[in-house]
């Protein structure tokens, strides 16, 4: 199985998750040997979102840089699925005025388009809400599964 990573489970794998100790350690190699085999996936947008945070020289800057080759750009089936999506206005809701103004990416209908041509399934610590434009409501509009950051704590422990 495909799983594409959203933004903030690498801000919280990178910012709050330990790298040392037998268990932990044992967890990231896991991470490691999914992303080499092309398991575990990300999008350009991501990348971008994430390496804004970070110092050339902060080891979380270095990890993501090292790991490049996993965050993929959208292809036309997916350009195609994201003007779709934005069909319906409130999926337009998605795209913040501020991150266009700020040229500041967004990743959340490039994950889910991504993981709709993939059959891949998305993993966020968004969560569903009701009426919004949030990366769940998107997955869910797109047919495209997704789990939270625990779900995905439990397969990388398996």
């Amino acid at each position: 199985m495909i799983y594409m990573i959203d933004t903030g489970i690498f801000r919280k794998l990178l910012d709050h998750f330990p790298k040392q100790g037998k268990l932990f350690q044992e967890i990231w190699e896991k991470l490691d040997k999914g992303i080499k085999a092309g398991d575990y996936l990300s999008v350009d947008e991501c990348y971008n979102e994430l390496i804004r945070h970070f110092d050339e020289k902060n080891p979380n800057y270095i990890w993501l840089y090292e790991r490049r080759s996993m965050f993929h750009n959208p292809t036309n089936k997916e350009s195609i699925y994201i003007r779709d999506l934005f069909q319906d206005a409130k999926m337009c809701e998605n795209i913040h005025i501020k991150n266009i103004v700020e040229n500041r990416p967004s990743a959340d209908v490039y994950l889910a388009a991504k993981a709709k041509a993939l059959g891949a399934i998305v993993v966020t610590t968004e969560t569903y809400k009701p009426t919004s434009a949030q990366l769940p409501n998107i997955c869910e509009a797109m047919g495209v599964k997704c789990i939270s950051y625990d779900d995905f704590m439990e397969i990388l422990s398996e």
